[in-house]
């Protein structure tokens, strides 16, 4: 029998008892190991929700009867016959389904025998009848058992967290601080904007309150008040408030720039268009010599702001240290691919082929052969650049896989020689012509709309707009829900030239997403760029900016409204205001225009001559430098 106790000598002293692991249910399964294993459970655990209290009562005793007999779990233990009673009749009170009596006998067992499993078993039987109440008074029996356990302390706070305990909850957090060693207290910080990120809805506005509680005494201490002033600055984060996240930011870093957690934060900003926040990544990584990652994402970011000269510069420092840094060299590689400097793009790529082999071939990476396929598709990409077809094809055979983006590779390549109609027939496939979006499963709707785009997509590619028009259209036509599919079809009209037609799309698109806040903002930049119908046009932009209050490039097309209006103090207000926000070229040259029109051409050529030097492509900038006479040497 699964569940039998193995009695000894009549002595009154059991030996062994063998438990079902269906007696005891998993209580921390699920829980990540983010941490490490010592801590694995503690906080990253710690999101037990309030529906918890609703599980099945019969959820454990049915899962007990068919648990094989090698699923048994031993454990050695001295029972007297009081709790040895106890245990047992907890436990057939529980298989009864009378989970509240169970809960009697095991609360006792566990506070006559100190026993942290029955503890945990007591605290499981009265989430299991709904007790948050009982669930509490065990798990706070428990720590005053064993003030110093970890676990014990973890427990509270997952059944703080369920009950929704705001008090429970910091009280937990700080003690669990209290009694980790140094590491344990850093990774603890670490963790807790993740942990409070799981807070139930009705406490998820005093997370912030409840951090700064738990985190009051590591906030005074030298040795952590960065890694705290960091966890605090990722939770306003999480809840949109850049600013002050910047304010915990700029605490973090007068305590110690160089510190991990400041740079993450910093980083992580940055990520989010906070430009206030790249000083403090740089000094970070000025001070951070021996970590060449922080650099590197860095770099990384540079890129997707196509700042690619600055993000080159990082990434050939980067390289100085961290010569075998494979992702380094691949996103080098593109860099230099998107430069037309291809010679530099082939050698970078192959040198990221051949250090992935090596490191692949010691073992120093997991089995998706990643960093390996990018290459290749770089590879590829330069070699069609450079007319060289076939070498193009051996490098997407190499791919192995013939995916979406090999796929779209392949098309290309055929429209390059002059074979446009075969590329948009090998894009499209059967997916296209022989299952009907509207009959298809749900796998089959998502490769067919897969299919869609890439064809869109590729008449773009081939300058065919009209056709990626109407391509656009029939998408539309077969997943009429999508409202980013009608948005696109808008601005593919703003490119053709069809004011009216872009016009008739973004209103059909308001009055069917009445809270789609770019197609406010869009009717409106397009109204006031076109110099029509200003005051509409401002009435649009207002409603976008109700709707996101601190998109910057809405509030960019405000302070280009009131340009237009004649509005110009008001107008670099909202500019300035958004180019804080965001150090965004076309912010940039927008701003740069009004304080040239107010006399201000110093001032003018600054701002735009450090936005041509971070941004030295941008055709808006280019414009509108040229079409000011602005002299920028």
């Amino acid at each position: 029998m699964a569940n039998s106790f193995l009695i000894a000598p009549p002595s009154g002293t059991l030996r062994t008892v063998r438990w079902s692991a269906g007696v005891w249910p998993s209580i921390w399964s699920g829980l990540g190991s983010g941490l490490c294993l010592r801590l694995g459970w503690v906080l990253l655990g710690a999101a037990l929700t309030s529906s918890a209290w609703a599980s099945d009562p019969q959820q454990d005793a049915t899962s007990a009867k068919d648990q094989p007999e090698d699923a048994q779990v031993v454990m050695n233990s001295t029972l007297d016959d009081r709790l040895f009673y106890q245990i047992l009749a907890g436990e057939i009170a529980a298989r009864n389904n009378e989970v509240t009596l169970g809960f009697r006998f095991l609360s006792a067992a566990a506070k006559s025998s100190g026993d942290a499993l029955l503890y945990e078993r007591a605290i499981q039987m009265a989430i299991q009848g709904g007790s948050g109440d009982a669930a509490w008074g065990a798990a706070s029996q428990w720590v005053k058992a064993e003030p110093n356990s970890l676990k014990a302390q973890a427990m509270l706070l997952r059944v703080a967290i369920a009950t929704k305990r705001s008090q429970g909850i910091s009280d937990a957090l700080t003690r669990i601080i209290s009694i980790g060693n140094d590491a344990e207290k850093r990774d603890l910080i670490r963790a807790m904007p993740s942990t409070l990120k799981r807070l139930p809805s009705e406490l998820a506005t005093q997370a912030e309150a409840i951090a700064d509680a738990s985190l009051k005494q590591v906030k005074a201490d030298p040795r952590f008040a960065s890694s705290a002033w960091s966890a605090i600055g990722f939770l306003r984060l999480q809840a949109k408030n850049k600013d002050k996240a910047l304010d915990a930011l700029n605490k973090a870093r007068n305590n110690d720039v160089a510190d991990i957690d400041t740079g993450r934060l910093a980083l992580a900003l940055f990520e989010q268009g906070a430009s206030a926040a790249e000083p403090v990544v740089v000094a970070h990584i000025a001070a951070q010599t021996n970590d060449p990652k922080p650099r590197f994402q860095y770099a990384r970011l540079l890129y997707l702001e196509n700042r690619t000269t600055a993000a080159l510069a990082q990434l050939n420092q980067v390289l100085l240290s961290a010569p075998t840094l494979v992702p380094a060299w691949l996103l080098s590689a593109q860099i230099y691919h998107q430069q037309a400097d291809f010679d530099k793009a082939q050698a970078n790529a192959k040198q990221a082929l051949i250090l992935n082999a090596q490191q692949r071939a010691s073992g120093q990476q997991g089995r998706a052969d990643t960093y390996g396929r990018q290459a290749k598709l770089l590879l590829a990409d330069v070699a069609q650049a450079n007319g060289l077809w076939a070498e193009s094809g051996r490098w997407l055979d190499e791919v192995g896989s013939e995916d979406e983006a090999v796929l779209y590779r392949r098309a290309v390549l055929l429209g390059k020689q002059g074979r446009e109609d075969e590329a948009i027939a090998l894009i499209q496939g059967p997916a296209l012509t022989e299952s009907p979006a509207e009959n298809a499963s749900d796998a089959d709707a998502d490769a067919i709309k897969s299919r869609m785009q890439l064809t869109v997509r590729l008449f773009r590619e081939f300058k065919r707009l009209d056709d990626a028009y109407l391509a656009t259209q029939a998408m539309i036509a077969a997943f009429p829900d999508d409202a980013e599919l009608l948005y696109g079809q808008a601005m593919l009209a703003d490119q053709l030239g069809r004011p009216a037609e872009m016009e008739r799309l973004l209103r059909e698109l308001i009055q069917r997403e009445p809270d789609y806040e770019h197609a406010y903002n869009a009717l409106g930049y397009s109204l006031v760029d076109r110099g029509e119908r200003l005051q509409e046009a401002q009435a649009l932009i207002e409603k976008a900016l109700t709707l996101s209050p601190n998109d910057p490039l809405i509030t960019d097309s405000l302070g280009w409204a009131y340009f237009r209006q004649g509005r110009l103090d008001l107008a670099a207000q909202t500019l300035e205001r958004a180019y804080a926000i965001k150090q965004d070229p076309e912010i940039a040259a927008h701003l740069g225009e009004v304080r040239w029109v107010q006399g201000k051409t110093a001032v003018a050529i600054q701002l735009v001559r450090e936005a041509i030097a971070r941004y030295p492509d941008n055709a808006v900038l280019k414009a509108t430098v040229k079409r000011l006479g602005m002299p920028l040497q």
